[in-house]
């Protein structure tokens, strides 16, 4: 695909057009432009100059957080256990202050060190806005393990593409002649490729996920194929569709069955009944909903660890093999080495997710903190953060009061976190929510009382627990009763501001940033 200019025809455009959209952009006035007096040419003319101009902020972004980032490894490195490791934390600290996630900010950081240290006419072309981020990062990740003498003599063909074609066509052709410049570094950039598997598991809209990874062809391949294989144990009056089957398949590997049931609803009479089916183990999960929601009598959207809020009648279905723990909602005492896990877990519980600014990552898989005077769950790599904290360098934290944890940013802002999973818990705590003018709706945010925390957990943990299942009386008799909900959606870097998703960085130090790929120090998994 390529494009060519057409002359102006009216309405204002070309070069005079182009700078004016240009300072326009400077004075932050582009949503005054008249695009109504503009002809179509005109338009066509005024979106690559505002897109250009964008692709320019993009660029200065992209420079002012790798600065950020190699001022940040030359002062903060602290070896040892619970040490901070060289600039890990510019990404935290650019996160908080542009409102993303550490995935997206490493992954500029990425690609700013990347275009310093080997793509330099990339570099130029984006201070001056010729080529977008979206391009950027193609051109980035397919120089990636090539020689150096390859890479100077096609990054410029590569810009040249770029100028005239998609990101899409653009990879396309970087792949052809990567491969057709080196066919010696194949198998090279094949074994660097491999180190850079991983699977991954991002919530969407209505109580589904997404579930992707990046495998090795051969090991994709045998995953597709043997989903191809259990689709097929079912008979041919089976209503699932195709895709429908290899999801279902999916689901039958992990949970140990290891095979299709069948849905024709023939019940002996199915060709395909009798054949052999382990029982399927009890999923490693941890839900939570309102007693009442429970018992239906209202419809409060209930909470799943690791993904978010599910609808009620999804929560009530998990809940019949459920196993219970009582939560107050005022949790008296503190979790010290020797408290009962119970303690600790309720303050898990009421937490939800770890109480750093913007991170998602469940409280389940957290450890706890001191701070003020009290316990917060933090992920393995905000808990280093605090470590840094504690030594008054950088960071500073402080709990406000019982709900509320401040957190004061390098630059001096304050960033407050609360008990995510109280909202949840206690419905009237949540004091942000939205009022809707019908009772009915405003019912729904008005549950008070204990919780229950509902864990569908393995049987060995189910026997360790220290609180037993209610019975139904009881659950009866409790009405205002909730069960825990942990954890929120994880966001992604897919907005159109930051088409980062997926994005590997070439930097391997880097690929530890997001609070979920950090690998916990054996002296903070001690203190779970």
């Amino acid at each position: 695909m390529s494009a060519t200019k057409s002359p102006e025809k009216g309405g204002g455009g070309g070069v005079n057009s182009n700078r004016r959209i240009e300072h326009m952009f400077e004075q932050n006035q582009l949503s005054a432009m008249d695009f109504e007096a503009m002809s179509d040419e005109g338009l066509i003319e005024a979106l690559r100059a505002v897109h250009g101009a964008a692709a320019a902020a993009q660029a200065a972004e992209v420079f002012a957080v790798r600065e950020l980032y190699r001022r940040h490894r030359a002062a903060s490195a602290e070896p040892g256990p619970g040490g901070v490791r060289a600039g890990e934390f510019a990404a935290a600290e650019a996160a908080v202050g542009l409102f993303v996630d550490e995935g997206t900010a490493a992954a500029l950081i990425d690609i700013g060190l990347v275009l310093e240290e080997a793509l330099p006419r990339t570099r130029v072309a984006f201070a001056a806005g010729r080529i977008d981020l979206a391009k950027v990062r193609v051109i980035v990740d397919s120089t990636r393990a090539l020689a150096k003498e390859v890479v100077d003599a096609l990054e410029p063909r590569l810009l040249e593409a770029a100028a005239r074609t998609n990101p899409a066509r653009l990879r396309q052709a970087a792949r052809r002649w990567a491969n057709r410049l080196d066919p010696a570094g194949t198998q090279r950039r094949r074994e660097r490729r491999q180190e850079d598997r991983d699977v991954r598991i991002r919530a969407v809209q209505d109580s589904m996920a997404v579930f992707d990874g990046l495998l090795p062809a051969p090991g994709a391949q045998t995953v597709a194929m043997r989903l191809r294989e259990m689709s097929l144990q079912v008979c041919a009056n089976d209503p699932r569709t195709m895709p429908q089957r290899r999801a279902d398949a999916l689901v039958a590997l992990a949970d140990g069955s290891g095979r299709l049931c069948c849905r024709c609803g023939r019940g002996e009479r199915c060709p395909k009944a009798g054949a052999p089916v382990e029982p399927p183990r009890r999923p490693l999960i941890q839900i939570g909903i309102a007693a009442d929601t429970l018992l239906d009598m209202r419809e409060a959207p209930a909470f799943l660890a690791g993904y978010g809020p599910i609808d009620a009648g999804l929560a009530r279905s998990l809940a019949e093999h459920a196993s219970f723990q009582v939560v107050p909602e005022h949790i008296d005492g503190d979790a010290t080495d020797e408290a009962p896990r119970r303690v600790a877990s309720e303050i898990r519980a009421v937490d939800g997710m770890c109480r750093f600014p913007g991170c998602t990552i469940p409280a389940a898989e957290g450890q706890l903190e001191r701070s003020g005077g009290g316990l917060a769950v933090l992920c393995s790599r905000h808990g280093r953060l605090k470590t840094l904290a504690d030594k008054r360098k950088q960071w500073r934290v402080w709990r406000a009061d019982r709900d509320r944890l401040q957190w004061t940013a390098p630059n001096g802002e304050v960033h407050t976190t609360v008990r995510e999973g109280a909202r949840y818990l206690f419905p009237h705590s949540d004091i942000e929510l939205p009022t809707v003018g019908t009772a009915e709706m405003q019912a729904v945010s008005s549950s008070t009382g204990p919780t229950y925390v509902g864990d569908n957990t393995s049987s060995r943990a189910r026997r360790e627990s220290t609180e037993p299942r209610p019975s139904s009386a009881d659950r009866r008799t409790d009405r205002n009763a909730p069960i825990t909900a942990f954890t929120a959606d994880r966001p992604t870097g897919e907005e159109l501001l930051y088409p980062l998703d997926g994005h590997i960085p070439l930097h391997r130090q880097l690929a530890r940033i997001a609070p979920e790929n950090d690998i916990p120090d054996d002296s903070s998994t001690q203190h779970r």
